[in-house]
Formats: C-alpha cells, structure tokens, sequence
C-alpha cells in the first residue's frame, strides 16, 4: 500500500464516489445538546451545550498522517477522502464565518493526541475536539462507519445555537465545500432573524412541587426559555393536561407537540 504524501493529503482524487443522504441526520433539527465535556487542542475542555451564540460544528471522519498508510480501499469509501483539505478551507475561511456570527470547531471521535499532532502539523488556530469514547455521537445519533474495526463519525456539519442544533449540512461533498455551504447559510439566516423550527417548551406545574421546581432551574441554568402552566391556578389546565400526557403527576413537559415526560426525562435529555 503506498504511502500518501501531504501534497497527496491535501488533493482530493478525482473520481471519488459520492456519498448518499440516508437519513441519519433527519432527527438532528431542534435537538439540544447533553451537557457532555469534550477534549479540545486549545482548552482544558469545552462543553458544545453551554456555548451562547451560533457555533459551526464540523464532523470528520479521522485525519491522516503523511506517514501513515490510509486504510485500505479509503478512497472507495463515499465521502471518506478530504478531512485535511476540509480543515484547511475552515482555517482559510474561519474569519468570513466569525465575521457572520459564528465560531468554528472542528469533531472527530480521534484521541486528543492525534488531533493535536494534526493541529501542529497543519497550523490550525480552531479548536478541534475529542469524542474517542463517543458519548456525544450517541447521544445525538450522528451517522458514523466502521472501517477495519474503527468506529468512525461520517462528515457532517452542525450550526448550533444556545445549545440547540438549528441547522446541519449532510451529506457533505465534496469536503471542501463545507465551509461555503456554512458561509451561505449564514448570510441568509442572520443571527436577528428568528431561528427556524425553534420549538417552545412548556411546563404544566403545581404550586410547592420540588420536581417543578427542579425542571425549572435546570432549564434557567441551560438559558432554555418555557412556558409554565400551573394546573392548579389556571381552569382546565389539569384536564389540558392528562388529555396530552395521559398522566395526572407534575410536572409534565413538551417540546412544541413532542411530549418529554416528567422531570427525570427532561435530565436524562439536557445531560445525556
């Protein structure tokens, strides 16, 4: 198996197959992040969920190494060839986006050190992050591949704000173009206009209810914006209720029409 040079790295083949939508990033639009602390190459630690504003997450597949065989059949993979390029085109094109509102990170579920050696070896000044034990990748559902026994992340783009996904880009080809593809989408969708499928969150409560109250406070430490009904203040709030959830205990939760649950599936959803 040859061995690809960084010029090699850097060039994308020609012919290269070109990955279909499965869906697996149907479900992603209006998806809060876990509160789940990643690895970064520029800080001790950075937890996606707790970032205000826009942030622009791009998912890879591994970096290679110039010293380093690609695995084999690497470039017959669909949408596999191109993490080096795609890096280079955000570190180019990463004031144009900060410029627009937001800041870039790149994730892969490599080890902290392997994103490192990368950073140093192509001069990225973004941070990029560490998901090697996956617990981000499951909890939202992103798509991944095995490759020889690797689990890999599949490339595919987030645009996050206040810790909810608004926006994503899958399946992305060539690698290159990701960045445009933010760049536009951002142009289009500045940050005073109103954010798409934003959903509301809303909360059927009662008075001296420790769980409501529990909800409450962590949905204020997450900036998460709700409405409180209280069941017991307002007429027909309680028939309301049972009608939707199917369930006479507070507090009952939903997001938009999407029934959550009570208390513990609201924790189980802000901090899987």
């Amino acid at each position: 198996m040859a061995t690809p040079t960084k010029q090699d790295l850097m060039k994308l083949p020609d012919n290269l197959p070109v990955p279909q939508d499965d869906g697996a990033g149907d479900h992603l639009t209006g998806l809060w992040l876990p509160s789940i602390a990643l690895k970064s190459t520029l800080a001790e630690g950075v937890d996606l969920s707790l970032l205000r504003g826009r942030n622009v997450v791009y998912a890879y597949p591994m970096s290679a190494r110039p010293d380093v065989p690609l695995p084999a059949g690497w470039d017959q993979i669909p949408g596999a060839r191109g993490c080096t390029p795609q890096a280079v085109t955000f570190e180019d094109q990463k004031d144009v986006v900060r410029a627009l509102g937001a800041d870039v990170y790149g994730l892969s579920t490599q080890r902290h050190e392997e994103q490192r050696e990368f950073t140093d070896r192509i001069g990225l000044s973004f941070p990029l992050l560490s998901d090697a034990d996956f617990k981000l990748t499951d909890a939202l559902r992103l798509p991944t591949i095995e490759v020889e026994g690797t689990r890999m992340l599949k490339r595919i783009t987030l645009i996050i704000r206040d810790g909810v996904i608004e926006k994503f880009f899958y399946p992305v080809f060539p690698s290159t173009r990701a960045a445009g593809d933010v760049i536009e989408w951002l142009r289009q969708n500045p940050l005073q206009t109103e954010r798409p499928r934003e959903q509301t969150v809303t909360l059927y409560t009662k008075n001296n209810c420790v769980h409501c109250l529990s909800a409450k406070q962590l949905l204020q430490r997450r900036d998460v914006r709700y409405v409180e009904i209280n069941v017991e203040n307002e007429p027909n709030a309680m028939l309301e209720m049972v009608a939707k959830s199917g369930r006479k205990t507070v507090p009952q939760i939903f997001l938009g029409e999407h029934y959550v649950g009570g208390a513990d599936e609201l924790f189980q959803v802000l901090n899987a």
